[in-house]
């Protein structure tokens, strides 16, 4: 019984060592592909890193054009600016580091959820393997932004509130309520997680009512109170909660088919029109699992298990599609459908591992378990050539966004970095100003623009012509020739109520300058 007992713990320690291996694994991949490009650059990532610089200079929470940050929360700069603080290294850089640590980090916590609630090692190893080459996970963790953090702090959640359900102990409680907490200070769709948690005490919480309401209400006020100081301040800095908004460019059916046909290629190489199918099969598992009769002791384990996961991607889900409908952001993507990524996985997983078992009681355990491991194989089979395509795709062409060496080869970047033609007495503006910022070094603020970001909501240009003319200093018009603002005025509108001078021409922009006075 004593050997047994051993054999049992020395094979748990190397299934542990394994997910670990995977785990480093995810962290080599990624420091491999950004260590030297540096992490893929977004408008959002520049606004990270030089909030994260600026707090490092005491300056507070300031975006590199003076702006007061308040469109996101301030958990991610505040890491790269300790990370800064710690090592000297410039948020720049860190983000790679941080990223590529995260993303090994989700690996390993993934693996040893499902192995904590899996029978077969086998479906262990799969589920670990589809979050490690998941497509979406390693694109979002090339980049500098906060979703690899969020999806950290959404694992760290889903491990322990299982735990806390079954255990009723103080840790898990802590780590739940400061993982929530976090996560609302890193996203603010993190609030969803403060939901989820919420619900699941109410429903999974302890047996005595009031112990229930209790850890209810020590939950609410510990994973809400740091995000309501910041959205507190955030109104007494700008008169907003969460920063300016402007009305959707996309209707409610546009949003819910870019969700699907963001999500089903996660999985599937299927279309929009076979979505219906997979209903059909989604109710039939449902009805299976939770409607019948049979086994009820057994479904209530498995809703236990699964809840919490279920729950948050529901729930997120439903808030992305909601306010996607009714607020001007980006248009749903891989990017804001990721952190439903993996818990769809655990789902998923720990519900076949529940439906082999089944059969496996009335017929022979090889002849269930080879079909079945071939069509969890064709299921990962799909995210594996999406990422396997993405990292052909970056080596062709290393780094994203402003990161990327077409980027970097700029003419007009390196004609600002050369030559540095802007004293101290002019001010500049850009249809790309992130780009002059992060990689010229130069503060830059963004060219008048007529509608929201990604809105139909107009802005007057006579509000921005009185902005530009309170400035003390005389203006240069740095001019990317390629640009996918098309929310912001064309160079020949800016002409029309601007007289400018062309002082620069380049292959890919042209530099202007005019006077306060030059304003029509």
């Amino acid at each position: 019984m004593i050997n047994f007992a051993l054999q049992a713990k020395y094979r748990n320690i190397f299934k542990k060592l394994f997910i670990g291996i995977l785990g480093a694994v995810g962290t080599i991949i990624v420091i491999t592909f950004t260590g030297y490009q540096g992490a893929g650059l977004t408008p959002d990532s520049v606004v990270y890193i030089s909030v994260a610089r600026n707090l490092t200079a005491n300056q507070g929470f300031v975006n590199y054009d003076g702006v007061y940050f308040v469109l996101q929360p301030p958990l991610y700069p505040i890491l790269l600016a300790l990370l800064k603080f710690l090592t000297s290294i410039d948020p720049l850089i860190s983000a790679s580091y941080l990223n590529s640590f995260l993303f090994g980090l989700n690996v390993y916590i993934s693996g040893i959820f499902l192995l904590k609630h899996l029978k077969s090692f086998a479906l262990v190893c799969l589920g670990t393997i589809s979050v490690l080459f998941s497509f979406t996970l390693i694109k979002v963790s090339f980049m500098a932004l906060s979703e690899t953090l969020f999806i950290s702090l959404l694992l760290i959640f889903l491990y322990n509130i299982e735990t806390y359900q079954r255990k009723r102990k103080l840790l898990p409680f802590i780590l739940i309520s400061v993982s929530a907490a976090l996560a609302c200070l890193t996203r603010y769709t993190g609030v969803v997680l403060l939901f989820t948690g919420m619900i699941c005490i109410l429903l999974w919480g302890r047996n005595i009512f009031k112990e229930r309401i209790g850890e209810f209400l020590s939950f609410t006020i510990v994973a809400s109170l740091p995000i309501g100081g910041w959205i507190i301040r955030n109104y007494f800095l700008s008169n907003t909660l969460i920063g300016q908004r402007a009305v959707s460019s996309y209707t409610l059916f546009e949003n819910i088919n870019f969700f699907w046909n963001t999500l089903l290629p996660w999985y599937l190489p299927l279309k929009l029109s076979d979505v219906y199918l997979g209903f059909i099969l989604l109710i039939i598992t449902i009805w299976i699992l939770f409607v019948s009769d049979r086994e009820k002791i057994s479904k209530i384990l498995l809703l236990k298990q699964i809840g919490p996961s279920l729950l948050f991607t529901i729930l997120y889900s439903g808030v992305i599609i909601i306010s996607s409908t009714t607020t001007a952001y980006d248009k749903i993507s891989d990017r804001l459908l990721a952190p439903i990524y993996i818990p769809i996985i655990f789902v998923l997983f720990i519900t076949s591992d529940r439906i082999l078992s089944w059969p496996i009681q009335s017929f022979n355990l090889r002849l269930i378990a080879v079909p079945f491991s071939i069509a969890m194989l064709l299921f990962i089979k799909e995210p594996l050539e999406n990422t396997k395509h993405f990292i052909g795709e970056y080596e062709k062409q290393p780094g994203l966004g402003y990161s990327s060496s077409k980027w970097k080869k700029s003419e007009m970047i390196n004609y600002l970095i050369k030559y540095e033609p802007f004293s101290k007495s002019y001010s500049m503006y850009s249809n790309k100003p992130e780009a002059v910022y992060i990689l010229a070094n130069l503060i830059c603020k963004r060219s008048p623009a007529k509608t929201f970001y990604n809105s139909p909501q107009s802005i007057k240009l006579d509000q921005l012509q009185s902005s530009i003319r309170s400035e003390d200093e005389n203006i240069f018009l740095v001019w990317f020739k390629e640009s996918n603002y098309n929310f912001l005025f064309t160079l020949d509108e800016l002409q029309k109520n601007i007289r400018m001078k062309e002082v620069v021409h380049l292959k890919d922009g042209d530099i202007y300058t005019f006077l306060k006075h030059d304003l029509n």
